[in-house]
């Protein structure tokens, strides 16, 4: 049986890709920036085809992939930040996120933020951001989790978009 094949942006030090392995799909591509991120990862996943670069220099239109994954910066939308939504260079990845979406046309993408999201600049920012992911032809549902509801000894909300 085929898995699915996943990229993962915004990788970090590979706590979503974890969780992504173990529910038995595999990683096509992960991109991270930071180095400190990119050398854990290859430490822990030699075989994972990991790219240290900025996401605005990556070329995803001959990666293939069924599913595209990304927290992308939550920064600029975060309750405990200045909240300044796409003025913060942060807050202009999403349209990276959406870019690779565009490029590699997967069947789902799971997107993950801050709460904080759906509220800011009075729900215009989120509002936007579907707009630009259902214009890409995608049917998008999203749902604030808390990870203390799924076994994490930690209370933390996390906006999770999902698109089909």
């Amino acid at each position: 049986m085929k898995k699915f094949s996943v990229i993962e942006l915004f990788a970090g030090a590979g706590g979503f890709a974890l969780g992504i392995e173990l529910a038995g799909l595999d990683h096509s591509l992960l991109v991270e920036i930071d180095k400190n991120c990119v050398n854990t990862l290859r430490y822990n996943r030699p075989d994972w085809k990991v790219i240290q670069d900025d996401i605005s220099k990556v070329d995803f239109r001959n990666v293939k992939a069924d599913i595209v994954t990304g927290g992308f910066p939550c920064q600029a939308f975060s309750y405990a930040g200045k909240k300044l939504g796409f003025e913060d260079t942060r807050g202009t990845l999403f349209f990276e996120f959406a870019r690779c979406i565009k490029e590699v046309q997967p069947k789902i993408f799971v997107g993950e933020n801050v709460e904080g999201l759906l509220t800011h600049d009075s729900g215009k920012t989120f509002k936007t951001m579907v707009s630009i992911l259902e214009d890409l032809g995608y049917n998008v549902k999203y749902k604030v989790l808390n990870a203390v509801n799924y076994g994490v000894a930690q209370k933390r909300k996390r906006l999770i978009v999902v698109g089909t």
